[in-house]
């Protein structure tokens, strides 16, 4: 072994260089600090704010994440402290956040967060130290939807904005304002029916009063059935009223399209009914879907996105070319050719690994270890590998996403079993690593092998190395991980060293497209009249997907959280799919792959169509497809979603939260990127008014992305 530390501490030295170390400043590239969330936030002295503050760092040429760069918080003007710290790293993402508790007179709080060392790469943010307001009388007992009405009490904002004044929870826009006295506008959307009036500071709520409101005449919204209408409220006061006449129904999804990193945004649903009517419409589902799938043999991620995000460090480092000659002739090996390869190992530096080559197939050849236990595979084994990645994953693969390098240049993939890679999972872990690629081999870094290898671990019947595996475990294993595998590698050859890529790809496309590589040549065996063995390529996706569709709103499409989630790549998979199912399929895997854009830029411009309307239109796709005979607004095109992610009992795992014929009042919280869906029933004969709004009743931030979107089922 490699004594530890020696290679990989050098590679990582030189890629952290490359990041920037946030406490000297040294080497760092010039970045822009910018704010993601938590501005404008308000909270009585003594208390915390109610969302963190977040700032991301970003290159300022390229506009990647910049990781590892120290940034302190500061108080510019007013009083406030930090509960979690005054200093932090930025994650992966690039972000980093804070805790704040303010303090002292009502008034404003500035808050400054920097990159230490270097003052000018800053950014700021308001905060406001309030007191309660309290609502005396209201000029009217009785107003017309759409007339503006005079509000008496004290602890008002003079700053009209501020003040959020809700009708039962419909926001009305406040005209004029003084410390005691506001003008407000009432809603024109609302119906003939008490409401209650409150007056409102960020998080601080008056009594309420009572109002009686009579309807100005306005109708519903005009939405055919199997159509949807978008609604723009990026003032946070628009509300719309929904008829009920047909027992129509209604499926609301309101998402976040934001493409911040971390963030989360918290946002709040009201809907006041107005009519009568009867119970929900005969058939409609109104149980829970299946409970979450239970977690089977599952794969270690946490390994893989390491790999990943270490790749990208490189080529951020500007250190990292394309690997120079090869360690062996540019030929195809013989068997029985011993080679000693650099293996990466759990203590992440490099194992010396002599191997012995056993099989030669037409585009792989087959090394294995010679420290490998007992038990190990037979040469039909290695023959039956070969068969499989000539026949099905390598034509499969390359003709959706490319091709991969051929450094060592004899026109083969070289895939190397080894003892090293069941090392890397722990003994008693509920996953495992069963191979890998690792980019660094198509790099002139030290530690490449120089040249197209896949990583893969070997049988171990015994236990000798980590949890026994037996050698039918391997053999079922390998294959998939390999076709997932093989993606990585012809994405990097594609992206970084045909067009010289100064980054890898956001880490949840890029594994949104391997998982695509599973879910082809799981279809190529389906064509074949081998469904066992398609099954085997698709079933990951599937418990991943149907994790994802029962906790949508908490997830977030666009970022890996820590190592990256089931649920996590489960939305990439299945939005991945939706390109794919909606594009021009292998030809649009191909363009997101052949391109040197980014993550939402890089879908954007293949699909010919913003981010803001895409993540709509799939976001609606997972709920509305198959749902029923007829075509909705927004499906997947030849996907039986519906069929394909069925549970045991044939329920599917995606079943809204069911809201109507009364008020209701939901709240909760969407990270960048995640979608909620609920189910509307309107009184039959009557309506119901809606509104969805940002944190605490006001206007989402524009960074939320806050999108409701209203389709008409029946």
């Amino acid at each position: 072994m490699i004594p530890r530390g020696t290679l990989l501490g050098v590679a990582l030295a030189a890629a952290v260089a490359g990041c920037g170390d946030g406490s000297t400043g040294v080497d760092l590239p010039e970045v822009e600090v910018t704010v993601q969330s938590g501005d404008g936030q308000y909270a009585e002295s003594g208390r915390e704010l109610g969302l963190p503050l977040v700032v991301r760092v970003s290159d300022r040429t390229t506009g990647d994440p910049v990781s590892g760069v120290e940034m302190t918080w500061s108080v510019a003007e007013g009083s406030a402290t930090f509960p979690s710290g005054a200093a932090g790293i930025t994650d992966a993402s690039g972000t980093v956040s804070a805790s704040v508790r303010v303090e002292g007179s009502p008034g404003q709080v500035h808050i400054r967060a920097e990159v230490r060392g270097r003052p000018e790469a800053a950014a700021e943010f308001t905060a406001y130290v309030i007191d309660r307001p309290t609502l005396d009388r209201i000029s009217v007992t009785q107003a017309q939807a759409g007339s503006s009405i005079e509000l008496v009490g004290s602890g008002f904002s003079p700053v009209p904005e501020h003040n959020i004044i809700l009708f039962s929870g419909i926001r009305g826009r406040v005209v004029s304002a003084s410390p005691t006295a506001l003008t407000v506008d009432v809603p024109g959307c609302l119906q003939t029916r008490e409401v209650e009036v409150t007056a409102q500071l960020g998080p601080l709520v008056s009594g309420s009063l009572p109002l009686s409101v009579e309807s100005n005449g306005e109708e519903p919204m005009d939405i055919a059935p199997r159509s949807y209408v978008d609604v723009d409220d990026r003032e946070g006061f628009t509300c719309v009223a929904l008829g009920g006449d047909g027992g129509a129904v209604y499926l609301l999804l309101v998402a976040s399209t934001g493409t911040v990193g971390a963030a989360k945004f918290g946002f709040g649903l009201r809907g006041l009914a107005a009519g009568s009517g009867a119970g929900p419409s005969a058939g409609w589902p109104s149980a829970p879907g299946d409970a979450r799938p239970e977690r089977n043999h599952l794969l270690d991620l946490s390994f893989e996105t390491e790999l990943r995000r270490t790749e990208s460090a490189f080529l951020k480092s500007r250190a990292a070319s394309p690997s120079g000659p090869t360690l062996a002739p540019a030929r195809v090996p013989e068997l029985g050719e011993r080679r000693t390869f650099k293996v990466l190992n759990a203590e992440r530096t490099f194992d010396e690994v002599s191997a012995v080559l056993e099989y030669v197939g037409e585009r792989a050849v087959f090394y294995v270890d010679e420290a490998a236990p007992a038990g190990g595979f037979t040469s039909d084994d290695l023959q039956s590998f070969s068969a499989a990645f000539d026949e099905v994953i390598y034509p499969t693969v390359t003709s959706a996403f490319g091709q991969p390098s051929d450094l060592d240049e004899n026109d083969r993939v070289a895939v190397l079993f080894t003892a090293t890679v069941n090392e890397l999972t722990p003994r008693g872990s509920g996953s495992l690593v069963g191979g890998f690629f690792y980019g660094l081999d198509l790099l002139d870094q030290e530690g490449s092998n120089h040249g197209e290898i896949f990583y893969a671990m070997v049988p171990d019947p015994n236990g000798a190395l980590s949890d026994p595996r037996s050698r039918t475990q391997v053999l079922e294993v390998i294959p998939g991980i390999l076709a997932h595998e093989f993606q990585h590698m012809i994405h990097f050859n594609e992206r970084v060293l045909v067009r010289g890529a100064a980054s890898t790809e956001a880490l949840w496309l890029s594994e949104g497209l391997a998982q695509m590589s599973e879910e082809l040549v799981a279809r190529a065996y389906y064509g074949r009249d081998d469904a066992p063995t398609g099954d085997r390529y698709r079933s990951g996706n599937l418990l991943r997907a149907r994790r994802y569709l029962s906790s949508t709103s908490s997830v977030s499409l666009i970022v890996a959280t820590g190592q990256g989630t089931l649920e996590e790549r489960g939305a990439g998979w299945l939005f991945t799919l939706y390109l794919w199912d909606r594009g021009s399929g292998d030809g649009t895997l191909g363009a997101l792959t052949k391109t040197t854009r980014t993550g939402a830029d890089n879908v954007a411009a293949v699909a010919g169509l913003a981010w803001r309307p895409l993540f709509a239109d799939w976001a609606a796709a997972l709920y509305l497809d198959d749902l029923g005979s007829g075509s909705y607004p927004a499906e997947y095109p030849t996907v039986d979603l519906r069929a394909l992610l069925a549970g045991s009992n044939g329920s599917y795992p995606l079943v809204p939260e069911i809201l109507g014929f009364g008020d209701f009042a939901r709240s909760g919280a969407l990270r960048s990127a995640s979608p909620q869906h609920y189910i509307v029933l309107p009184p039959v004969g009557g309506r119901v008014v809606l509104r969805v709004a940002g944190q605490g009743g006001a206007a989402a931030p524009p960074e939320a992305g806050l999108h409701v979107r209203v389709i008409r089922l029946y």
